[in-house]
């Protein structure tokens, strides 16, 4: 020991020393293989881009069969309506002749 308390090897620090250079170069490689295979700005960007397109195009489609349905259901609705009106004159006119 000196006259700080230290020991004079300091804790071992050559291994210390070598152990944190290790793990600093384990690091480097880990962070150049996020680089390389981690999404960017950009690219995060591009497909945010695509998402809305392909968004937008299925709320346009979704409209239109809306649309469409709406239509069946009222043509639907309106011939039933009909009908309705029909059925009793046509029994009426079943109960006359027959």
């Amino acid at each position: 020991m000196d006259m700080t308390g230290e020991p004079r090897d300091h804790g071992n620090m050559e291994a210390r020393i070598t152990k944190l250079e290790a793990d600093v170069a384990a690091m480097k490689i880990d962070i150049g293989v996020i680089r390389a295979t981690g999404a960017t700005k950009s690219d995060i960007a591009e497909v945010r881009a695509e998402m809305r397109s392909e968004i937008a195009g299925v709320r346009s489609e979704i409209r239109s069969t809306v649309a469409e349905a709406k239509s069946v259901i009222i043509m639907w609705v309106a011939g039933l309506v009909f009908l309705a009106q029909l059925v009793p004159a046509a029994v009426r006119l079943i109960e006359r002749y027959f």
